[in-house]
């Protein structure tokens, strides 16, 4: 398929649902107490389950390891140039931490997700191993965003001790579900591969079910979170943070993969990862630790419909 048409193909459907989320949100329809039960459901359930489902079954995607650490080179670069253009930009120095937590945090589960699956399946000359590879090179990330996160947070945080920082940082990462999921699926796929073992069909088939609720419950979770109240919180900053999480973080992962060598797929992958929009857990953890969550929030909300620009890139450039 010719990658002109396939990227508004792609990226349809992922706005679109992104808007709907908003749209029921704002009508009513979707309560705030709906909204934040959905999110639940996904983070807690759906996610997971579609992480275990396809990290189990997935065959061994070779080069999957160059691609993490590809990700995980370009993301701390990325917070590092955060951290030194921050001044220049003009965000407030008790913001700084809150200002690097957000441009390193991606929203991989909730956008780079749904937007590779949607990339896959318009290319299915790609193989099967496309959304494999995406949740092995992710797995060990995860504790990368948590730990860099919450250590730039710490240097910045007001008013909270460094020993409840360091307890948030433990507790956040041993009970964030992702990373458990990403484990599970790891330790599943060992198994099968090392004695031929797989889950029991009805719980394989429940786990395909459940997780496949995941692509569209997360998109319409994160439109409903993007009220005019969070765009307009911090505009100037979170248009700061924007810039460098959707156009400084995906070109230093370019010079990072062509740096590894990496092959057409995974540099896809990693691509899309780095030009997702700040993660919704970026807000979530500067509130929790005495952060600029206003900051967090409006950069959540801004990056996000200014993604469709960076991912459209990506797809357009970069889809192998």
């Amino acid at each position: 398929m010719n990658s002109a048409l396939a990227v508004p193909g792609v990226l349809f459907p992922v706005f679109f649902l992104l808007a709907l989320g908003s749209a029921l949100r704002f009508s009513g329809f979707l309560s705030d107490a709906a909204a934040k039960g959905l999110n639940k459901l996904v983070f807690h359930g759906a996610l997971p389950c579609m992480i275990v489902d396809s990290v189990s079954r997935a065959p061994l995607a070779e080069g999957s390891l160059r691609a993490s650490l590809a990700l995980a080179l370009a993301t701390s670069a990325t917070a590092a140039a955060g951290w030194m253009l921050a001044r220049p930009l003009g965000v407030p120095r008790a913001s700084r931490g809150t200002f690097c937590q957000t441009v390193l945090r991606s929203n991989n589960a909730y956008v780079g997700i749904p937007v590779m699956a949607g990339a896959f399946a318009a290319h299915p000359e790609l193989g099967d191993g496309g959304l494999p590879l995406a949740f092995l090179t992710l797995a060990p990330c995860l504790l990368l965003y948590n730990v860099l996160g919450v250590a730039f947070l710490i240097r910045t945080g007001d008013g909270v001790s460094a020993r409840r920082r360091l307890a948030t940082l433990a507790s956040g990462v041993v009970r964030n579900p992702l990373i458990k999921a990403c484990l599970a699926g790891l330790a599943l796929l060992a198994l099968r591969v090392k004695f031929g073992w797989s889950l029991p069909s009805p719980i394989a088939r429940t786990l395909t079910t459940f997780g496949g609720m995941a692509t569209a419950g997360s998109l319409l979770a994160l439109g409903a979170s993007l009220t005019p109240e969070r765009f307009r919180a911090a505009l100037r900053p979170a248009a700061a943070a924007s810039l460098v999480k959707l156009v400084i973080c995906p070109l230093l992962g370019l010079v990072v993969c062509s740096a590894l060598g990496l092959p057409p797929l995974h540099r896809f992958v990693v691509l899309s990862y780095l030009a997702c929009p700040s993660a919704v857990a970026s807000y979530v953890m500067a509130e929790e630790m005495g952060g600029d969550a206003a900051l967090a929030g409006s950069s959540v909300a801004l990056s996000t419909v200014l993604s469709a620009i960076s991912l459209g890139l990506v797809l357009f450039f970069f889809t192998p």
